[in-house]
């Protein structure tokens, strides 16, 4: 799969959750540059629920910017427990 700035993948899905499987991060902001587009819907239950499928380092992501008066937190689940 062809890996792709995370922005430009953003615009292509409007009003979606993507599943991106990350492939560059810039070292200093830890913020992720560039991945390949695993899934998209507009439910982030399926997005979820898919990513429980790969062993990769993943981010979900929301395709629009959240508005300035909104927050949103999601609880942390390890989707791989160790044995």
């Amino acid at each position: 799969m062809k890996s792709e700035n995370i922005d430009r993948l953003r615009r292509q899905f409007r009003h979606e959750w993507l599943l991106i499987a990350i492939d560059k991060v810039d070292q200093k902001t830890t913020t992720v540059q560039e991945g390949h587009l695993l899934a998209h819907s507009p439910s982030h239950h399926q997005i979820y629920n898919l990513a429980k499928n790969y062993q990769t380092p993943l981010m979900t992501v929301y395709s629009e910017d959240w508005p300035e008066d909104l927050a949103a937190a999601f609880p942390y689940v390890n989707i791989h427990p160790q044995s």
